[in-house]
């Protein structure tokens, strides 16, 4: 038994396919430390890049977090990183990020609201490490691909002891 779509319903399978591809190409630049190709392409003028406290759960307006960069504290992470100046991070971590669930919750016309769960493993410095939590995404149109506006991930962690430090992107 075979069941056609309705043009809605292939429209939104395309639209889920468009933005897993993209998010993949994130995961791939991101693994492969080609973050000044990921700042350049795939983020906005206006990025926001967040990661809430570990006890904080959803949005909190105001709470304290690990990150919360903007385009230019973004940037100067990138160029640490790159430069050798994170102690942490020379030699660089390895990192390997699993994502699925990917869901498009709100198309809002200006952008798109988008969830998925991750996994990061990393590997370095004799530990591997690995962070779960949710990404949390807008996502505004680049022609055919998207371009991230904002970029939060949620981890799922009581604490960060065992995991020690944040030196990577999410």
């Amino acid at each position: 038994m075979t069941t056609e779509l309705t043009i809605d319903e292939a429209a939104r399978v395309r639209l889920w396919h468009r933005v897993n591809q993209f998010l993949f190409r994130e995961a791939r630049l991101l693994d492969e430390w080609r973050l000044v190709e990921w700042y350049d392409e795939m983020l906005t003028h206006d990025i926001r890049y967040s990661v809430p406290a570990t006890d904080v759960r959803g949005e909190a307006p105001g709470a304290l977090g690990l990150i919360d960069d903007d385009p230019a504290r973004l940037r100067q992470r990138i160029e640490q990183l790159l430069n050798g100046e994170v102690w942490c991070e020379n030699p660089r971590s390895r990192t390997n990020r699993m994502i699925t669930n990917v869901e498009v919750l709100t198309d809002r016309g200006t952008h798109l609201d988008v969830a998925a769960n991750v996994l990061v493993h990393r590997f370095g410095h004799g530990r591997s490490d690995a962070y779960v939590g949710k990404y949390r995404f807008e996502l505004v149109a680049d022609g055919e691909s998207f371009r991230v506006r904002r970029r939060v991930v949620v981890l799922d962690h009581e604490t960060l002891y065992e995991h020690g430090k944040l030196s990577i992107i999410l």
